[in-house]
């Protein structure tokens, strides 16, 4: 055999690449600085080639740089379908690659939070440790109910938690890895949703598969701060609208918490979530979250799902830097 076969043979049985069996979904409206950013990190932070990272526009937006949408692969949707739909139609493109197991799902403004970077290598080897046949997903931080309906509050694993990785029972989306074997049985999102609590609902969905739901504790760690209102607020505020400048996200909460209860509930969640709605319209801090509050209560009893026109996003993103105290950079 000569001496450049061998290296042939020696090439072959390197170890892959963790990196080399994930496809990165990108879901963006309305935010081209921030899912350009986040590309780029994926990119040149985490490392994927351009050819692994899909970007959704749903409906409105894009990337900032018309470079970058050229190098990744860029699925536009022609109207906005929500999280629920952008996603589903992200795994397909991402699992349409049949050498991708897991797929990557992201938020177009997930770079905002702390997590670590980077993050999905170390990530996917913890996982293979664990033994990856039985995971469907693991979220980057995650919530438990409490046995007061659908509420559910945010859980921190401690370090020395096996592999860093716990479970939880539902996350937002955030910056998840979900596995093919899930894809593969047919858990999707269910677009009947649109937006709110749709996240909640797949990650039952994966559990009720027989798929493990885990938390990355080590994400989960680092973003705790992050994951009260507050935080929450704190950390999105410089680059996008926050709760309190989008009101119509309480219509889509208020009623898509009955349809919470009826899928997996039982009468008493429908109680507490009243309760808890009661308060919210005490604390509302304008007229329009009030409204929206009262018509998704309204709209939830009846089982209406889907859009309505009347409560969608009308800012995207602000500019990054502070009116306040700056000019805008000069071109």
């Amino acid at each position: 055999m000569n001496d450049s076969s061998e290296v042939a043979d020696r090439s072959d049985e390197r170890p892959r690449s963790p990196l080399d069996s994930v496809t990165a979904v990108v879901l963006t409206h309305m935010r081209p600085r921030l899912a350009g950013d986040l590309t780029r990190s994926l990119l040149e932070v985490e490392g994927l080639p351009a050819d692994r990272v899909v970007v959704v526009v749903n409906g409105v937006g894009g990337l900032d740089d018309p470079g970058l949408e050229s190098k990744v692969r860029m699925l536009r949707l022609p109207e906005n379908v929500g999280p629920a739909g952008g996603f589903r139609a992200g795994m397909i493109e991402a699992f349409s690659d049949t050498s991708t197991r897991w797929a990557y799902l992201c938020e177009d403004d997930i770079g905002l939070l702390p997590l670590p970077a980077p993050r999905l290598g170390d990530l996917l080897e913890r996982i293979n440790a664990r033994g990856p046949d039985r995971v469907g997903a693991v979220v980057a931080f995650g919530r438990n109910f409490t046995n007061r309906g659908a509420h559910t509050v945010n859980t921190v694993p401690p370090v020395g938690t096996p592999q860093d990785l716990a479970p939880a029972d539902v996350s937002s989306w955030g910056a998840t890895v979900v596995s093919r074997a899930v894809f593969d049985a047919g858990v999707v999102p269910d677009p009947d949703w649109y937006f709110g609590l749709e996240d909640f609902d797949y990650f039952l969905r994966v559990s009720a598969a027989g798929y493990e739901v885990l938390v990355d504790a080590e994400s989960a760690r680092r973003v705790a701060v992050q994951q009260s209102s507050a935080g929450r607020e704190e950390a999105l505020r410089s680059r996008r609208p926050v709760d309190v400048d989008e009101a119509w996200r309480a219509y889509y909460h208020a009623r898509n918490s009955f349809e919470i209860a009826r899928r997996y509930g039982d009468p008493s969640w429908h109680a507490w979530h009243l309760a808890y709605s009661v308060r919210k319209l005490q604390r509302a801090r304008s007229g329009a979250e009030r409204s929206a509050i009262a018509h998704g209560l309204w709209d939830g009893m009846r089982g209406r799902l889907g859009e309505n026109p009347r409560y969608r996003r009308r800012v995207g993103e602000i500019d990054s830097f502070d009116a306040d105290d700056a000019s805008p950079p000069v071109k």
